[in-house]
């Protein structure tokens, strides 16, 4: 009777082996990997600080647990692959993504003012160098102009020269939202001001 019993449990516990792997499962696992693949993607044209990439984590481990859901070889196999893939994938995404309209404003400093359309990275690079010689010589000539604060400078805040909104720093203490206030100087884009009357604050 034991031995019987002893049998029947034995059968029981080798028969889910003995079954063919669920083909649905595989089809599951390989759909999540594609749909990992998409969201990485997605990821990195469409900056989330990082929300994307967690969700593509997840995906990817519950497509490494369908593999196994379907055999434990499908289960060793996809993690084996996944860990082979992704630095060619992210070498690949990291190369794509520095050639897009967001990789460059990010790595080259902003090309959002400068016609990059049709030029390779050292063509780009020249014509930012161009444009920011340009800016600081504009910047240079602002020197002694004169300017309405926006909002109050705590040292830091907006003023106004005509129709343009430019950020500032004042030169010692706080000075009120209104005050006229004459640029002293520009060190690495950093406006510098003064109270053309009493300071404020």
């Amino acid at each position: 009777m034991t031995e019987t019993l002893a049998t029947g449990l034995t059968t029981l516990a080798q028969a889910p082996a003995d079954l063919p792997p669920d083909g649905s499962w595989l089809v599951i696992g390989i759909g999540l990997g594609i749909l990992a693949l998409a969201i990485f993607a997605i990821e990195l044209f469409i900056p989330t600080a990082g929300m994307l990439g967690i969700l593509c984590g997840a995906v990817v481990i519950a497509s490494i647990i369908s593999f196994f859901y379907h055999s434990t070889s499908a289960g060793v196999f996809a993690i084996v692959t996944y860990i082979v893939a992704s630095p060619f994938i992210l070498v690949y995404g990291v190369k794509l993504w520095s050639g897009s309209p967001i990789g460059r404003r990010l790595i080259l400093g902003g090309t959002e003012t400068v016609a990059t359309r049709g030029l390779d990275e050292e063509q780009v690079a020249d014509e930012l160098a161009k444009h920011r010689e340009a800016d600081r010589e504009a910047a240079v000539a602002l020197v002694g102009t004169t300017a309405v604060t926006a909002t109050p400078l705590r040292p830091v805040g907006v003023i106004r020269i005509g129709d343009r909104r430019m950020d500032a720093l004042a030169e010692s203490g706080i000075i009120d939202q209104g005050t006229e206030v004459e640029i002293v100087e520009i060190i690495d884009n950093q406006i510098k001001v003064r109270p053309k009357g009493p300071t404020a604050g």
